[in-house]
């Protein structure tokens, strides 16, 4: 008999009942499942997975996002980590229409690694970036458009950040054999560079990026070295970053080195500067800002920036042969650049201002055998130098081109003083100037030099806002002392007196040369409390008999009555008004004309001795030739009628009063000429 079931069932019926256990099983037995079948699913698609599936779309978001076809020729690749590395191969991007290179970017292998755990902290950290043969190439036109302007939208999204924090952090940055290309038609700057990077650790155990790069930049060799803290320390706001820059464009070199509160925003600068070159005007192909030429310089300061202000401060060094100190501004953030500067020297090299009025290095020249002896000539052919310089004489006036371009795109304020002035020959002393350039008119109010124991006191205006540009001249001499001319000269002891003068002129013209050449005006001069080496004034009026006599027994100064010029300018020709100087023993007059647009000297001088002489020729002496090359000779006419000084000095003198005035207020009523003028007019001549 069987056993009954306890249940009450066969085993049939378990057997039956089976399949409805099994979809009784708990929820977490399903979820085990199917995380199982995941995962076997997912290994499956990345053992399977082929990234360059991703190109086409990759492509296609990128030539829509920024506006520019761009093509992976090569291989996607990737890795399936929490921290990937991503390769891209053989990338191009198209540049902007206007672009003269055709490609904007392009690279033949890249490899970036990121950290996927730390993306999901909210923070960017790639800890490896490889570039392999990456060529990038911007280029700005004239208006200003940069081939990097894809639209609002875009140029949001990949602005530069505006903290460091915000900074991925980079492990490693590897470039090998780079390319840079960056062309700026605005301000001429055109930069071909190989750019390559080497990281190194620091004493703190810490990478340092190292950057070099080396091109053209202008057609001139160009040459650049950064150094920096690691890539990671960008991102560390309390540590500030250090930083050397060394770049070399031609035969200028720069030099930056020390550290930068804020790297991105590029603040907090802490660094000093040095810069050496041949001419300060080049530094323009690097900074865009227009400067002076000037003689070879090397300058070191302190480099400060707030906000769009640029700052050099505690400036020290040398440019030719002078000192130069003080502080250079730079505000960049103006519709127009502007330029502020406070400068000063101790001792200043005349030749060294040279290049700002347009005066030209001196160059060699053959001697002049006019006045060689045969020892002297045999001389010269023995060291290699022409025997005769007969070219046409040397222009004197600079001719130079103002640098008009530069006046028509800066605005500057700049004050200069310096201590001493050198110049051989020349009794110089202080000088200081205030410049004022604003909407392409250059002030120059005032200039002050010292010459002589006097001063010059200028305003010059020079108006650059049309082609025909525009100068204003109106310079006035004080008080010069004559003997501290003659002096220099080597003539001591020769005479004394004190001169004043006025210059106004206006002219059109880009050089000095020009402006004076076509100058309409008057310039006057006069001199009072002085006197005359006799021995000049018997060699003037050509006295032999008397010149002698000094000769054998001494010279004797003769006090100067009055001494005055006058002369008219028309389109750049000098011809005298007024030309008298009047001594107890002679007066002195003089005709003629002097051009300033040839160069050339055409003056006829005529003395009027009061003392009766037997030997006294009374003959005109003509000075001729370029400014360069006077020539002084006796007219070879016949000998003039002795001539009255006392008739001469009434008809000459007659405006003598309005010429004073214009000189110096206060000279018309309290000079030695005016009291002549009063003596001559009563009858009662000396």
């Amino acid at each position: 008999m069987a056993t009954p079931n306890p249940r009450g069932k066969t085993p049939e019926s378990r057997e039956k009942s089976t399949p409805r256990s099994f979809w009784r099983r708990p929820w977490w037995h399903w979820m085990a499942g199917g995380l199982a079948v995941l995962l076997v699913a997912l290994v499956a698609v990345a053992a399977l997975f082929d990234w360059n599936w991703l190109r086409n779309p990759a492509q296609s978001f990128i030539t829509a996002t920024t506006g520019r076809q761009t093509v992976i020729n090569g291989r996607l690749d990737g890795e399936w980590s929490l921290t990937p590395r991503f390769v891209v191969e053989d990338f191009h991007m198209a540049n902007a229409e206007w672009a003269k290179e055709k490609e904007l970017v392009s690279f033949e292998r890249a490899e970036i690694v990121v950290d996927l755990r730390e993306m999901l902290r909210g923070r960017t950290v790639l800890p490896e970036i490889k570039l392999v043969k990456p060529r990038v190439a911007l280029e700005r036109r004239a208006d200003g458009e940069g081939n990097w302007t894809f639209g609002v939208k875009v140029a949001k999204d990949v602005a530069a950040p505006e903290d460091r924090t915000e900074m991925p952090l980079i492990g490693r940055l590897r470039i090998e054999d780079g390319r840079f290309l960056y062309r700026d038609e605005k301000v001429g700057v055109d930069i071909d560079a190989e750019v390559a990077t080497v990281v190194g650790a620091n004493s703190e155990g810490r990478d340092r990026v190292r950057l070099g790069g080396r091109g053209t930049m202008h057609g001139e060799a160009f040459r650049l070295r950064m150094t920096g803290g690691s890539l990671l320390s960008l991102r560390e706001s309390e540590e500030p970053y250090p930083l050397t820059i060394e770049m070399v464009v031609g035969e200028t070199r720069g030099r930056i080195s020390g550290t930068l509160a804020d790297p991105i925003k590029f603040e907090g600068l802490d660094l000093d500067i040095a810069l050496s070159g041949p001419d300060l005007a080049r530094l323009q192909i690097i900074t865009g800002v227009p400067l002076p030429m000037t003689p070879p310089y090397d300058l070191k300061g302190r480099l400060h920036r707030d906000g769009a202000v640029w700052r050099i401060e505690t400036m020290a060094g040398r440019v030719g042969n002078s000192d130069l100190g003080g502080m250079i501004e730079i505000d960049t953030g103006r519709e127009r650049l502007y330029l502020e500067a406070d400068l000063r020297s101790k001792v200043l090299d005349y030749r060294d201002i040279g290049p700002l009025v347009g005066l030209r290095p001196e160059e060699e020249r053959p001697p002049n055998t006019d006045a060689m002896t045969e020892n002297q000539k045999a001389a010269a052919q023995k060291a290699g130098k022409p025997a005769a310089d007969k070219g046409p004489p040397p222009r004197v006036l600079p001719d130079a081109p103002l640098a008009v371009e530069q006046i028509r795109e800066v605005d500057a304020k700049v004050k200069f003083h310096g201590d001493k002035v050198e110049a051989p020959n020349t009794p110089l002393s202080a000088v200081d100037l205030d410049l004022l350039l604003e909407n392409s008119v250059l002030h120059l109010r005032p200039l002050k030099l010292g010459v002589a124991g006097g001063q010059v006191n200028a305003d010059i205006r020079i108006d650059a806002r049309s082609d025909a540009v525009l100068t204003q001249y109106d310079v006035k001499l004080n008080k010069f002392r004559l003997e501290r001319f003659l002096e220099s000269a080597g003539l001591k002891d020769s005479g004394s007196g004190e001169i004043s003068g006025r210059i106004q002129l206006v002219g059109y013209g880009d050089t000095v040369q020009k402006s004076l050449g076509s100058a309409n005006g008057q310039i006057r001069m006069a001199m009072e409390n002085g006197s005359l080496s006799n021995l000049a004034m018997e060699l003037v009026g050509l006295d032999v008999g008397q010149a002698a006599l000094f000769w054998a027994g001494g010279d004797k100064q003769i006090p100067l009555r009055c001494f005055v010029t006058d002369f008219n300018v028309e389109q750049g020709l000098m011809t005298p008004r007024v030309f008298v100087l009047d001594t107890t023993d002679t007066t002195v007059t003089a005709e003629g004309s002097i051009s300033l647009t040839q160069e050339l000297l055409g003056l006829k001088i005529k003395a009027h001795p009061k003392d009766p002489s037997l030997l006294a020729a009374r003959t005109p002496i003509n000075i001729k030739g370029a400014f360069s090359r006077p020539s002084i000779g006796v007219d070879a006419g016949p000998l003039a009628a002795r001539g009255a000084g006392a008739v001469a000095l009434g008809v000459l003198l007659t405006p003598l009063a309005s010429i004073l005035a214009f000189i110096e207020p206060g000279l018309e009523s309290d000079s030695d000429c005016a009291a002549l003028l009063k003596q001559v007019q009563s009858g009662r001549p000396g």
